[in-house]
């Protein structure tokens, strides 16, 4: 199987590159180049998943991949999506928990744009039903990535929940590609349960 991941050298790209690439072609769609996977500077391949860890710097970018994504895997007849949205998409931030620590608070941009990716999911849910395309998100609460003591334990505090690890989020992946998969169109938090 040939997955494309949008954004593979990142902290969540990186690690699920390194995953899939254990029993997959792995190309990486992203202006550094990654460390594990194929480079690629274009759209125009062949792939059966594509996995979306990107953050471009104009949403235009990504929602511009995202529609060439969908017109590839309607012209190829089958296939599967995996954006990436975050529990702030569906949940507001508790400002409290960044007052004196070391990371802030993320932009209302951030969260404006992981709920439209939400209902991305589903619009393109229902437009690819008839095509054998299958496309979800994973929401991922806050990923572990050398925050300080402090932080973490402010984010504890805030949701009863520990911060996620990036190996969190791949059994998510693996379920999500699996021939068998039936879910279709929803956006997964994972996230210890912390936005609940």
């Amino acid at each position: 199987m040939t997955v494309l991941i949008a954004g593979g050298s990142g902290l969540i790209g990186s690690a699920i590159a390194r995953h899939l690439k254990k029993n997959n072609r792995v190309l990486i769609y992203d202006p550094i180049a990654p460390v594990y996977g194929d480079w690629i500077e274009d759209l125009n391949v062949e792939y059966d998943v594509f996995i979306d860890c990107s953050w471009p710097k104009k949403t235009a970018d990504q929602i511009q991949i995202w529609k060439d994504v969908v017109k590839h895997f309607k012209d190829q007849k089958r296939g599967k999506i995996i954006l990436f949205s975050s529990i702030y998409g569906h949940t507001p931030p508790d400002f409290g928990m960044y007052e004196g620590t070391e990371i802030k608070v993320k932009p209302v941009e951030y969260g404006m744009f992981k709920a439209a990716t939400d209902q991305a999911v589903r619009y393109y849910c229902e437009d690819l039903k008839l095509y054998n395309v299958q496309i979800n998100a994973i929401a991922p609460g806050g990923v572990l990535n050398k925050e300080s003591e402090l932080f973490q334990e402010e984010y504890f505090t805030s949701g009863l929940a520990k911060m996620i690890e990036t190996k969190n989020i791949l059994p998510v992946i693996d379920m999500l590609m699996h021939e068998d998969n039936a879910i279709n169109g929803l956006t997964i938090p994972v996230d210890n349960g912390w936005s609940l």
